[in-house]
């Protein structure tokens, strides 16, 4: 088995082109309108939804532009292994993106924050 992509709700095509491509240096391959009645299929809601796909050998995004909420507490996240963490986290600091830090005994976890609040879990890459 292997993952063929993510799928994610951001309320701001904005905010997304900044974080997935400027941020983490993914690349806009491609943007869908899906259609209302596949829309009303598949996720209940009947309208089109603007889709931008960013993608790198790897990993593939779908961010579905939408004002959804998420009830609180929202647990959904993705993770990405990084060779690069400290550069990462460096770069989070300089740009403002939210860093959420959690330890525990001997274990820490580290979760960015997008622009429109999704939850990035970041790994150093071994």
């Amino acid at each position: 088995m292997e993952l063929n992509h993510i799928g994610i709700t951001n309320k701001s095509e904005e905010q997304a082109m900044q974080f997935y491509r400027d941020f983490l240096g993914l690349e806009k391959t491609r943007e869908i309108i899906l259609a209302e009645e596949l829309s009303a299929q598949l996720f209940s809601l009947s309208q089109e939804i603007k889709v931008l796909v960013f993608e790198k050998p790897g990993i593939k995004v779908e961010v579905f532009i939408s004002d959804f909420q998420h009830a609180n507490p929202n647990f959904t996240h993705f993770s990405i292994l990084l060779d690069n963490f400290a550069d990462v986290m460096e770069k989070a600091r300089r740009s403002n993106v939210d860093i959420i830090v959690g330890s525990y005994k001997d274990k820490t976890v580290y979760f960015l924050k997008d622009f429109c609040g999704n939850l990035i879990e970041i790994k150093q890459k071994t």
